[in-house]
This record gives structure tokens, sequence and C-alpha cells, in this order.
């Protein structure tokens, strides 16, 4: 309680100032620094990018920043344990914010950011910047993973359109495997993208207030709306469709389930989020438009448009100025922009110019991101790691075991709500 008290009127006390500093670009913070921890390695090409970010910040406040790549969230947590924290830090997962807010590590940025945050964001990205109420977070680089990747020119020999409907897709499908080619190309060797091919098929199926009851233990997994929702995934992952059948899907990662489509030709579809156009672009030959497109996830029995996804949220162990002033620069378009323009990102921030992404594709994208008008955090994400986050276990073994024994459902999900009663401690 004393804690909390000693960092509001801390972050009280420097209100006036940050204001400034993020206000005027000619602001002088000259002599502080801050410390920037982030899972970008720094000598790659999102690290490259996230610099460009950092470096404009020094040049318009002064602020001496020193940047950490760190991949491994244990490191933060040591330092984070040895009470020796990082300025800000970014976190890929909602959970992690969570836990340092319990454990009290975390200053409220409600009086500092609140307006802005407000002023740039939907609802939904104050909401998962929250923790019981108190604001903390700042999200900044996102992942739609609502997006469906495919080969144009297999599409119009097949004479294909893009699907907007569950029905539609599978009757594209069908015409796809009617003309030679296979419908769906699957990486089912990491788990993770059964996971992510289950959620947005989930979110349609079973709505918000389900899916967010099936991921933060309140709901059994042995629930009908699980079982349905595995139904419908079941009639587009079938042994017809996907490139190989079950048994080549599961030995196929998730790199190679895209070069599969556009450069093997063994299937027109994969299924995958926005990063995908980064992997088209460094292993393969297809342009843009061209070569490659998506379509988004598709309606489900009429269900509303959603969006399902991940992403990255600043929070400040400190709230000195200099700290709070970076938090509110990141909240600016400006900041997201700078990344914006190099791809290989998409911004939450809905005062971002669209026009800065490079190209039609990662605009749609990005737009589709920062819009949603319903929008869920990636399932896997939001629960403990032993559940979401382990190869062979929890979500991602339960549901490669799935794929290739769909009939064995009810054993499957079984196996996984045991799982999912020791990770949340029931």
């Amino acid at each position: 309680m004393h804690l909390k008290r000693w960092r509001w009127l801390a972050v009280a006390a420097v209100l006036a100032l940050v204001a400034a500093a993020c206000g005027d670009d000619d602001a002088d913070l000259s002599g502080q620094s801050l410390e920037v921890m982030a899972v970008w390695p720094d000598d790659s090409g999102e690290g490259i990018n996230f610099k460009m970010v950092l470096d404009q910040f020094e040049a318009d406040t002064g602020v001496d920043v020193t940047y950490t790549g760190a991949a491994d969230a244990t490191i933060l947590s040591t330092r984070v344990e040895g009470g020796d924290p990082p300025d800000i830090a970014f976190l890929p997962q909602p959970g992690l914010m969570v836990d340092l807010a319990a454990r009290g590590a975390l200053v409220d940025i409600e009086a500092a950011l609140g307006d802005i945050i407000d002023r740039n964001y939907a609802d939904v990205w104050r909401d998962l910047g929250t923790v019981d109420g108190t604001l903390y977070g700042v999200w900044f680089k996102g992942a739609n993973k609502s997006t469906v990747w495919y080969d144009v020119a297999a599409f119009d020999a097949a004479g294909v359109d893009p699907p907007s409907t569950w029905d539609e897709w599978i009757a594209a499908s069908e015409d796809l495997v009617d003309a030679g080619a296979g419908a769906v190309s699957v990486g089912g060797a990491d788990g993770w993208t059964l996971s992510d091919w289950f959620e947005n098929v989930y979110i349609r199926t079973a709505g918000t207030d389900n899916y967010n009851a099936l991921f933060s233990g309140e709901l059994s997994w042995e629930d009908q709306t699980v079982k349905d929702a595995l139904g419908f995934l079941g009639q587009i992952l079938t042994e017809d469709f996907m490139n190989g059948g079950s048994a080549n899907a599961l030995q196929t990662n998730f790199v190679d389930s895209v070069t599969d489509v556009y450069t093997a030709g063994e299937a027109a579809v994969v299924y995958e989020g926005d990063f995908v156009a980064g992997v088209i672009a460094a292993e393969t030959t297809a342009a843009a438009g061209t070569g490659f497109d998506f379509f988004d996830f598709p309606s489900i029995d009429g269900s509303s448009a959603a969006v399902m996804g991940g992403g990255d949220v600043a929070v400040t162990f400190t709230g000195t100025e200099a700290a709070l002033a970076f938090m509110e620069y990141l909240a600016t378009p400006e900041a997201a922009e700078i990344w914006a323009a190099q791809g290989g990102f998409s911004s939450m921030n809905n005062k971002v110019d669209i026009s800065v992404y490079p190209d039609d594709i990662t605009r749609r994208a990005a737009e589709a991101l920062a819009g949603a008008e319903l929008f869920v955090f990636d399932g896997s994400d939001l629960v403990p790691a032993a559940l979401g986050a382990t190869a062979g276990a929890g979500i991602w073994g339960g549901l490669q075991e799935w794929l290739g024994n769909p009939g064995n459902v009810d054993s499957i999900l079984a196996q996984i709500q045991t799982e999912a009663e020791a990770a949340f401690g029931g």
C-alpha cells in the first residue's frame, strides 16, 4: 500500500514535465538516462527497426537510451526479482503484465497517459493494458492473426474467389482440389499454429464470453462449445484438403507450410498471422498482390467480424520522467509510423497514417487490427505456459493429437482439461 502511494506521488510530481517533454519535439531531457528491454534481438530485423524508434526519441529529447534485446522472459523476471528492473520493458503476453502488476512491480500510468490512449486507441487496447482497474500498459507492436494467405494464380486457375464465409471456404477448397491443387497447407509440427486455427474458429462459434472463460480456466475444455468448434475446424482440416493429409501436416513446420504454397506449389492456402508476408518475402519470389494475397478469416454461421491476434505491451517499472516521456511517445502515431514504414509491423494505434505502410496488403492487415470492433488476444498467450506454450503438451500437444486422431476428441479434451486444472492451480 505504501509502495503504491509512493509511486503515485512520484508520477504526479513529474506529470507537468512529462507533458511538456512529449508535447514539444525540442524539449530537452539531456542528462537523463533510460533502459529499455524488449524481445527483439539487437541484430535482428525487428531489433534494428526498433532502434530507429529509439533513435528518434533520443534526438527529440536528449535522453540517453540503452537497449537490451532479451528474447528470454526469464531475464526480465530475474532482474525484477533482484530489485534491478529496466525502466521500460515490452511484454509479449498480457498474462505477464498481470503477474508483474500483482507483484507490485509496475507503475500506474493513468494520469500520465490515460487521455492519449483514449484518443489514439480503441477501447479494447485500454482494457488489455489494464489490470484490476489500473492502467499499466501501452500497446505498440501488434499482429493480426486472422489472415488467411492464398496463391493468387492457383485461385485464378481454379476459378475461385477469396471466401468471406465458412461455407464459401469449404466450397472453394473443394474446387481447388478438383483443379488438382492442395486446398490448404498446415504447419502442424509447430503446435502454436493449430492453437491459432482453433482460437479463430472458437471466437466465431462460441463468442467472447466463452472465449474469455475458456482461456482463464473458468470453462472446461470438455465443454460442448469446444467440441463444436473442433467439429467446424475438422471441415477444413480434412485428409482430402490438407496437402499430404494429417501425417504430412504434423511433420511440417510453420515456415515450410508457407513455402509449400509459394515455392513448392503443393497447396493454394496457408493460414497464419500477418507476419506470413515477411516469410513469403524472405523465403520465396512471390510478389504481393500478383503472387500472394490474404482474405480475412471467414465468418461462421453469420458470426460478426473478429480479429484474434497478439502484440507487445510497454510497461514501466520506475516511472521516471524519462520513462513516462518514452511511454507517451510510444502512444503517438509518429513513433509507430517509423517502424510501420519499414514493414513487418502493425500498430494498434488508430491515428497511424495508413499510407506509411509499404504495400496495400500490409495496410489492410494493419487497418483491420487497429479498427477491430471485436478483438481477442491469442488464447495460448493468456494461459500459463505449461498449458499454452509447451511443445507436445497442453493445448499445442492436444490439438496435434486431435489433428491425427479426430475421432478421439473426448479423451483428448479430457487430457487438456486435466492439464488446464494443474496449470491454473485448480
